[in-house]
């Protein structure tokens, strides 16, 4: 049955204008998009959108449903309602928990989602070859060529190891030449190459960047063929007038990269675009860059844009600067109309933490019976560039543990998520503001060891035996009362709705902040990322990245 659109401001992302006129849509696509409103020759369900915008359904090419701590399902479930109708998900969380059995689970998880979920197959897990941690899981070449046998596969993850393939790494080497072989897009991460460096990677068969973006790097990536994307921390004022003022944004995207439930309760890409009108760019233009730009990128032919033969992806909004919609259509029926499907995840994928219960003793930094003063490597974190720098302190101990009651100082410590007897790392980190109390997560970029931060050791403990005991989560204990939120798939994410996931880690994050914490609860999950700068923790010890 044919469904007739009209009084409808139309917004054209492939000659980037408004226009006021009627659409059709037939067999889930889109039929005619005209200008005016002369369509009384046709016969349909005709509806009046009273002036409202419509905007393509938005397409975000490079995000990790796990960083929303739910399922592909649970994520679809919401995303959809922002008006998303497409992402390229990245799953290197489950696969580095998991291996190919959690990409597998991810993909199998999405079959029967409302959006269009496309996976890439994560090239770097572990994250680097440097074994700066220890893993359980590795994707390897032949993992490549098994995973891509699923149409939904059409890309290479990103390649976060990029001194692994300056410096010819062959295993890496040999996943990307599959990756091409098998023309799949291949996805980068290049946080501070530029010159030679940068040529030598792309040269590869390297199609984009993500990470953190400043003016002089977005136009030397543009010149050098690449993709660039942009993230909310990359949308300064600076970078959005450098867009502006190029005469070719055809290679600029906007992305999401990772959003947490409780971002997501309140939004997704919609809110990225928003926030880049908000900085200065043009709406049609910055629409565009997460519509038509992001399906020509993955190569999504069908997609992106109203216009004939297009599948029928769009939503209605009121106003282009929020772009909250109104109402939503997936291949060309209401969202409202869509059946909502929840399946159980498969036992095989279910706690994987094979911890026993810590005790406090397993937080001491000396023997007991050691010394009374020692010089501390410690992790100062810098609250508004959220970089790390590495000091030496003179740090008092009592029985092995330091004496920071007093001070801007937290213990940190990783375990190696697969030992039953704890097998990591002790160390110091200051800068969080943290008073009292203790923060655990088996949920820790990106290996997803077992991370505990806190005051005191006890309180240690229990955040991390609540944890332990539930298979996986994220728990906050001032000792003797525990908060939890439980992750028990992989250890890193839940079956349970978006919403009720939201509101149980805002009261964690409302917990920690009533204790001290200046920094967001986001920014605790990357303090164990090895690829990011400059220096981070690992159960083998400090690293410098």
């Amino acid at each position: 049955m044919r469904r007739i659109f009209y009084n409808a401001k139309i917004v054209d992302v492939l000659t980037l204008r408004i226009f006021c006129g009627w659409f059709s849509i037939a067999d889930g696509q889109f039929e005619f998009v005209e200008e005016g409103n002369s369509f009384e020759d046709l016969s349909g369900i005709c509806t009046d959108l009273n002036g409202a915008y419509v905007v393509p359904g938005l397409i975000d090419a490079h995000m990790h449903i796990e960083s929303s701590l739910v399922t592909p399902q649970r994520f679809a479930a919401k995303a959809a309602r922002w008006g998303t109708c497409a992402v390229l998900q990245d799953p290197h969380e489950m696969a580095n928990v998991l291996g190919v059995l959690g990409v597998s689970f991810m993909i199998e998880n999405a079959r029967t989602t409302l959006l269009h979920i496309y996976t890439a197959v994560p090239s770097c897990v572990p994250p680097t070859r440097a074994l700066l941690e220890t893993t359980d899981f590795h994707i390897s070449a032949n993992d490549v060529e098994y995973l891509a046998k699923n149409p939904k596969v059409i890309a290479l993850g990103e390649v976060m190891d990029y001194r692994g393939i300056l410096s010819g790494e062959r295993e890496l080497l040999n996943i990307v030449k599959t990756a091409k072989k098998l023309k799949l897009t291949i996805e980068g991460h290049c946080p501070t190459l530029s010159g030679r460096a940068l040529s030598q990677y792309i040269s590869i068969g390297v199609s984009s960047d993500h990470t953190l973006a400043y003016p002089e790097k977005i136009l030397e990536e543009l010149q050098k063929g690449m993709y660039v994307m942009l993230q909310p921390k990359s949308l300064t004022k600076e970078n959005v007038e450098c867009i502006m003022k190029l005469k070719d944004r055809s290679r600029i995207l906007l992305v999401t990269d990772d959003t947490l439930p409780t971002d997501l309760s309140r939004g997704h890409l919609n809110r990225v675009v928003a926030l880049a009108i908000s900085r200065g760019w043009d709406c049609v233009d910055a629409i565009a860059s997460a519509t038509i730009r992001p399906a020509q990128y993955l190569g999504i032919k069908n997609m992106g844009a109203i216009a004939p033969g297009k599948v029928a992806n769009f939503f209605t909004t009121d106003h282009l600067d929020t772009l909250n919609p109104r109402s939503v259509f997936i291949d060309g029926e209401p969202l409202s109309s869509k059946v909502f499907c929840v399946t159980s995840p498969p036992p095989a994928v279910l706690g994987n933490l094979r911890l026993r219960k810590l005790v406090p003793e397993d937080f001491r930094m000396l023997p007991a019976d050691g010394c009374t003063t020692a010089v501390v490597n410690v992790i100062v974190v810098d609250e508004k560039s959220r970089y790390t720098k590495l000091v030496q302190k003179l740090i008092n101990f009592q029985k092995g543990y330091p004496n920071i009651s007093n001070e801007d100082m937290a213990i940190i410590a990783v375990f190696y998520r697969g030992s039953k007897e704890p097998q990591g790392s002790v160390g110091l980190i200051s800068g969080l503001g943290l008073q009292r109390g203790a923060f655990c997560s088996s949920f820790a970029h990106d290996t997803h060891n077992l991370l505990v931060i806190g005051k005191e050791p006890q309180a240690m403990a229990a955040a991390a035996n609540a944890v332990i005991e539930s298979g996986g989560g994220i728990a906050v204990s001032d000792g003797e009362s525990v908060h939890l939120l439980k992750l028990p798939i992989g250890g890193i994410i839940t079956d349970e709705p978006v919403d009720e996931v939201a509101t149980k880690l805002e009261l964690l994050e409302m917990i920690l902040h009533s204790w001290g914490l200046k920094l967001p609860l986001s920014f605790l999950f990357t303090l164990t990322l090895t690829t990011s700068p400059y220096y981070k923790i690992s159960d083998k010890g400090i690293v410098d990245v």
